[in-house]
């Protein structure tokens, strides 16, 4: 071969090495990315069930009972609405990427600033699960662990839903903040939850929309009667038990199914509130809690 034919040879060889480590950016990256905080449970769950350990964490709301053990030990750092993380706490841990929220969305500029590589990571949807599964892979180099822990997620979704009942409770689950009841929606994490173990929410015939929640009337509560009510108390964990108790009391709701064969339940932890790799779990645990006998 003539030596000009070498050298174009060789620079389509070179040019075909190139669009094919092009492709292939996140997991070239994720060879020299060591240092890695994960702002979302979701993604700090999944970071360590693939055998990887995050430098630090987002503090979760309502305690870190579903906190997987070998996080324990890990830093936790306080986040802030609607920024996240303190700035200088960032740059002092230098991490090369973020896992982070849309709630934390506003933030994502100024850690961007320090060099920071931010990467959504926190599914609202249990159908949004297994795609963030799969992102989270990527950008750590880990894809069969990635696929490993869909296939576990998707095995304890089908055990959780099993042989679910024909008859379907009617459900409020309503969020307290202070003295006003929201009511969750279809597209919530905890209304998805709740009608993948079998209710049928109670939201006064509002569909979807942003947000996920819509406050009710104590009217329309009584005539849609729910079977069952689900509190959720959000706020200081000190105010926690009198959020319930002024829910639980509500007069105007004495006359519902719910109050009169005493099925109103609190849920004090996170599960209804924030994703995690333990959707499947918590799908069982709330038919076996909440939905039971039906």
């Amino acid at each position: 071969m003539s030596r000009p034919g070498r050298i174009f040879g060789a620079v389509m060889v070179l040019a075909a090495m190139l669009v094919s480590f092009g492709g292939l950016a996140p997991q070239a990256d994720a060879a020299k990315q060591k240092r890695v905080v994960a702002l979302s449970p979701f993604a700090a769950s999944a970071m360590v069930k693939m055998g990887a350990r995050p430098v630090a964490i987002g503090a979760t709301i309502g305690g870190a009972r579903r906190l997987d053990p070998r996080l324990r030990n890990v830093r936790s750092l306080p986040l802030s609405h609607p920024n996240g993380p303190n700035l200088e706490v960032m740059a002092k841990l230098k991490p090369d990427l973020v896992f982070s929220s849309t709630r934390w969305a506003k933030g994502t500029k100024a850690l961007q600033s320090l060099g920071i590589r931010v990467v959504y990571a926190d599914p609202t949807a249990i159908g949004q699960v297994n795609p963030t599964v799969t992102k989270i892979g990527k950008w750590l180099g880990k894809q069969k662990q990635a696929n490993n822990l869909k296939r576990s997620i998707q095995n304890r979704i089908r055990t959780a839903t099993k042989g679910l009942p024909p008859s379907r409770p009617k459900v409020l689950v309503v969020l307290g903040i202070g003295n006003t009841a929201m009511a969750f929606l279809g597209n919530s994490w905890g209304g998805q939850i709740i009608q993948k173990a079998g209710g049928r929410l109670v939201t006064g015939g509002v569909g979807n929309r942003s947000g996920g929640f819509v406050k009710l009337s104590d009217e329309v509560v009584v005539a849609q009667n729910p079977d069952i009510i689900i509190v959720v108390p959000h706020g200081n964990t000190d105010d926690l038990s009198e959020v319930a108790d002024y829910i639980k009391n509500n007069e105007a709701w004495k006359t519902t199914n719910a109050i009169q064969n005493d099925k109103v339940y609190v849920s004090v932890d996170n599960e209804l509130l924030q994703s995690g790799t333990d959707v499947g779990q918590i799908i069982g645990s709330a038919r076996s809690k909440w939905l039971r006998n039906w």
